[in-house]
Order: C-alpha cells, then sequence, then structure tokens
C-alpha cells in the first residue's frame, strides 16, 4: 500500500469556494474507485489558505493508471478541475510508506495536526520508528516519504479542542529532543475535518 498526501495552497479568499467544490463534485465524481480517500482538512494555523487530503492507494502503478482514467472523466475535467484551477497556486505530492498505520481517533474530532518533519538525510526511517514509538497522545498516523519531498517525517494527531493541544508544549524528553540530531526542520499545521471527511 501507498499513501499519498496531497497539499493544495490556495488563493487568499478561495477555500469556501473550493470546499464546496470537492464535498460536491470531487468526492462523488471519485467514490474510491480512483484512490481511497482517508481524509480531507482545510489548514487552519500554521499553513493558512492550504488543503490536505490523504489518500491510500494499491501500489504507484496501479494508481498511475487509475488516474489517467479519472482525468479522462468529462466530469472530472468539466465540472471539477475547469473550477479549481483558478482557485489554486500551488500543490504538493509526498508519497509515503506507513510506519505507525493510520488509525481512527478514539473520539469523534474536528481539529487535526499534520507535522512535517525534516531528517537529515538518510535519517528519516530511523526518525519515523521513532516517533511511531513513542506513543505521544492523539497520534493517528506516522509515515515516511519515498517521493515529493524525501527525508521527511509525516505525523498526524487528532486534539480535543485547541486548548487541549496548546496546554501540551514541546518538552525536553519529547522524542524531537531525544532524537534532535536527526531533525533539520519541523513544520506544524492545524487543520480542520472538512465535511466529507472520512476521518471526523
Amino acid at each position: 500500500m501507498v499513501d499519498e498526501l496531497r497539499i493544495y495552497t490556495l488563493r487568499p479568499g478561495a477555500m469556501a469556494r473550493y470546499m464546496e467544490l470537492a464535498e460536491k463534485v470531487a468526492v462523488p465524481v471519485r467514490g474510491d474507485r480512483f484512490g481511497v480517500l482517508l481524509g480531507f482538512w482545510a489548514g487552519e494555523v500554521g499553513a493558512a489558505n492550504t488543503v490536505f487530503n490523504l489518500w491510500r492507494h494499491e501500489d504507484l502503478e496501479t494508481r498511475r493508471k487509475l488516474r489517467l482514467e479519472l482525468e479522462a472523466l468529462p466530469a472530472w475535467r468539466e465540472q471539477y478541475l475547469a473550477h479549481v484551477r483558478p482557485l489554486m497556486l500551488r500543490q504538493v505530492v509526498r508519497f509515503m510508506d506507513a510506519v505507525l498505520p493510520l488509525r481512527p481517533p478514539p473520539a469523534p474530532s474536528r481539529l487535526y495536526e499534520f507535522r512535517l518533519i525534516r531528517s537529515v538525510a538518510g535519517g528519516a526511517g530511523e526518525l519515523a520508528r521513532a516517533v511511531a514509538a513513542d506513543g505521544e497522545a492523539g497520534t493517528l498516523g506516522v509515515w515516511v516519504t519515498t517521493a515529493g519531498p524525501i527525508n521527511e517525517v509525516v505525523q498526524l494527531l487528532a486534539h480535543a479542542d485547541a486548548s487541549a493541544r496548546f496546554a501540551r508544549s514541546w518538552h525536553q524528553d519529547s522524542v524531537l529532543a531525544r532524537h534532535g540530531s536527526l531533525v533539520e526542520e519541523v513544520e506544524s499545521s492545524l487543520v480542520l475535518a472538512a465535511p466529507h471527511s472520512p476521518l471526523r
């Protein structure tokens, strides 16, 4: 299995229209026939004007073939792509292998956090295993990137609410402190689950 994290940067003010098109056009047209949708989020804190969506594929070759089929669909081209292209500034795709496979949150949540942790060259696997083994509360999945930005660990967490997230702080015995020699940079974004997201 290959998981695909797509991060879109939208033009300021375009979020509402983009999310409407995603919910009413893209998700119904795609269903789970062209990859299984695992989650869909809108950036709130950190990466502003961004959309995060997470898909699962059998493998990269299957994804490639299904993507060609999707792009040939008139509904996809005319009802979705033609309308979302003007809303987007940038798209970044990460193909990832799960180190801690995605699991649902223990309680329904709308507030999630993506951490993109860039490691030193060749250190992502070791760092991903350490993050997965750490057992940080709220961790739903940990991946290592295989294509897109490489040498990167992706961590997804769920939080009860913003106050619960901000009550926690980085401390001296955190996994990043213990394995800091493997870490070059950390980006953190708080995101809200979209109405059409399977993870809510």
